[in-house]
């Protein structure tokens, strides 16, 4: 897993295909979006409050750590 990305705009490229996370994630109520097969993208908006970020990420280690 590398995490890479600048401000708020993130990308989590995996080994693998990325498309079960971002199922995982969107049951957790995190949207995500897939791209090239093997990477996930954050893209949250500029108002987003630090509770809302915590909260995501929160959400992104149970799946993380769940799959």
């Amino acid at each position: 897993l590398e995490v890479r990305g600048k401000g708020l705009l993130i990308g989590m490229v995996f080994d693998h295909k990325a498309e079960p996370y971002c199922e995982a994630l969107k049951e957790e109520g995190v949207l995500a979006h897939e791209t090239h097969e093997t990477v996930i993208r954050f893209a949250p908006p500029l108002v987003i409050s630090k509770e809302e970020i915590d909260w995501a990420i929160s959400k992104i280690k149970k799946v993380l750590e769940n799959k």
